[in-house]
């Protein structure tokens, strides 16, 4: 969109390439990859297979209902620094 003197707006065609009939570049591939996972995911990754099977099961089904009080108290307890 390009806006005229007086604040009216006018279309604009598409953008042409840099030099006409030349493919854009591809993005210079990168020397190395690097995950990196939060501690939450780290420690989910300890979960066995087959609970976190019967977890997705429960959720899926509307039965899953874990006590608040003890997710409160974990999330709590994670997040804490040691003071040792």
């Amino acid at each position: 969109m390009r806006i005229e003197p007086g604040g009216k707006s006018a279309p604009v065609g598409p953008a042409s390439p840099a030099q006409p009939g030349t493919p854009a570049a591809p993005p210079a591939p990168t020397s190395s990859d690097e995950v990196n996972l939060s501690a939450l995911s780290q420690a989910a990754a300890g979960l066995a297979p087959a609970r976190i099977e019967q977890i997705q099961a429960e959720v899926s089904a509307g039965k899953y209902q874990p006590d608040a009080a003890e997710v409160s108290h974990r999330i709590v307890d994670f997040y804490l620094i040691p003071l040792d």
